[in-house]
This record gives C-alpha cells, structure tokens and sequence, in this order.
C-alpha cells in the first residue's frame, strides 16, 4: 500500500511540473505579444504625431496672410483667405465668362501672390503635395428666380474658372509648376457655395482654395 501512495505521488509531481512549464510558456509568450502590441501601438502613436507636426507646419505657412498688406482678407465664417484687390468687385460682365478690362491687372497680381505662397510653402516643406481648387461663381437675379441647381450656372461659373486659369498662363503664371507637386482642380459652383457675398451682384467672381496634402508616413 505504501508502494502505491509513493507513485501516486511521483505522479502528482510530474503532473505539477508539466502544469508550471506549460504556464510558463503561456505566460511568456502573452509577455511577448504584449511587448509586440505595445511597441506597434508605440510606433503607430509616433507616426501620427509626425503627420500632426507636419500639418501644424503647413498651418505655420499660411500666417503671412494674416498680416497687413498682404493681399488676402480673412473670412472667419468659411475659414477661407480671399484676395483683398477682388473682394466684393464684380469682375465678370453679366453672364459672360470674361474678365473685364479693369480688373485684368488685379487678376495677375493675385495670380502672382499665390503662385509666390505655393513655391514658399513648396521649399519648405519638402515632400507634401498641393490641391489648389479654382472656383467660379455665379450671381443669380435681384429676385433670386434662378434654381441654384441651373445646370447653366455650373458650366458659365466652370467656364469662368477655366478663363482665369487661362488667363494666368497667358501671363507667365503656372500654379502647377513642373515638379508634380500642385494639383489645380478647375470647378464651378453655380449660384451655390459657401461664402457667398450678401450683396448678390458681387458673386460675379472666382476664388482659390488651396489645401495642402500630407502623405501618410508609412507611404
């Protein structure tokens, strides 16, 4: 009878040792997928803080347009900066798609700041892309008669969006440049849009909308 006690226990302990090793290793390799979750989660936190970094540095960019004398107003409601020497002009003819006479020069001269602000923004900050968005607009009548969802309106305020894109390149001024680094984006809002002037007459316009782009880290 004690023979068999003494096995009994033998195998109690044999038992008991596998048990430990087994949790051992159980403890060790949840010890290791830890360190691994947690060096991913490291990681993925760094790369966002770069790409913020990245976007507070474009943002940084943009501070020159706030000072006087810059050419550009800032609307706070629609978050959006607009050429000063264009703000509330009406600088197309009733319906037509070109620009008039005298407003020509104040059209070059705000082509030319914002060509100057993307090669400035461009140097310093290598590797990220732009999207610049030239919009048309349109004026609807005194008794607001025409459906903001005209199909005319969006193709004469495309059409006129495209006519200072061209006219921009007749004069010298290239937004897109030849490093592939500026998307220009020709669109028409119609008798839609945000920002729209309260004194209708003045939505005879265009605007620009430039939005930079940062690339993922891991691209």
């Amino acid at each position: 009878m004690g023979r068999k006690n003494k096995n009994s226990g033998d195998f109690f302990w044999v038992s008991y040792a596998d048990l430990m090793t087994t949790l051992f290793f159980i403890m060790l390799t949840l010890f290791i997928l830890t360190v691994v979750y947690l060096k991913v989660e490291q990681n993925v936190i760094q790369t966002k803080l770069i790409e913020y970094e990245n976007i507070l540095k474009v943002k940084e960019q943009f501070k020159p347009l706030q000072k006087k004398n810059s050419g550009f107003v800032y609307l706070e409601n629609c978050d959006k900066y607009v050429a000063e020497d264009l703000l509330g002009e009406e600088i197309f003819e009733p319906n037509k798609t070109k620009i008039l006479p005298q407003f020509e020069d104040k059209t070059i001269q705000v082509g030319k700041r914002i060509q100057g602000l993307l090669t400035e923004m461009k140097n310093n900050n290598p590797g990220l892309q732009y999207i610049v968005i030239l919009e048309g607009n349109m004026a609807n009548r005194w008794d607001m008669s025409i459906s903001k969802e005209s199909i005319w309106g969006y193709k004469v305020s495309y059409e006129r969006a495209l006519a200072v894109y061209d006219f921009w390149l007749q004069n010298g001024i290239d937004m897109r440049g030849n490093d592939d680094v500026v998307e220009v984006l020709i669109s028409g809002s119609g008798f839609n849009g945000l920002c729209r002037d309260e004194v209708e007459e003045n939505n005879k316009r265009f605007s620009v909308q430039i939005i930079p782009k940062v690339k993922p880290i891991n691209e």
